[in-house]
């Protein structure tokens, strides 16, 4: 799992209402949160198409709050059907893929 620290400007994040895992060190969002936030990074697998389990959520949330997060938003990386997706992804300089 690798951690990239996020140097781009701030700005407003899309919102909304979504589920969240509050099991973990830090909230887990499958979706925008329904209030505004800053990035601070993006962790990912070294292996792009691994998918996450439970273990890797609660070693991601305890990345995340070591780096001073308090929230992970998980942004699905295939799904290209949102053009808001889309575009946050890239923003965040994740591409599409």
């Amino acid at each position: 799992m690798r951690y990239s620290q996020y140097n781009g400007s701030h700005k407003a994040w899309p919102t909304g209402s979504a589920f969240s895992e509050v099991v973990f060190d830090v909230p887990v969002y499958r979706g925008w949160p329904e209030r505004s936030y800053d990035v601070l990074g993006h962790i990912q697998f070294k292996n792009p198409n691994m998918h996450w389990n439970q273990g890797d959520m609660k070693l991601a949330a305890s990345k995340a709050k070591q780096m001073g997060g308090d929230a992970i938003l998980m942004i699905p990386k295939g799904d290209m059907t949102s053009t808001t997706l889309g575009a946050e992804r890239n923003d965040l300089g994740m591409g599409s893929d």
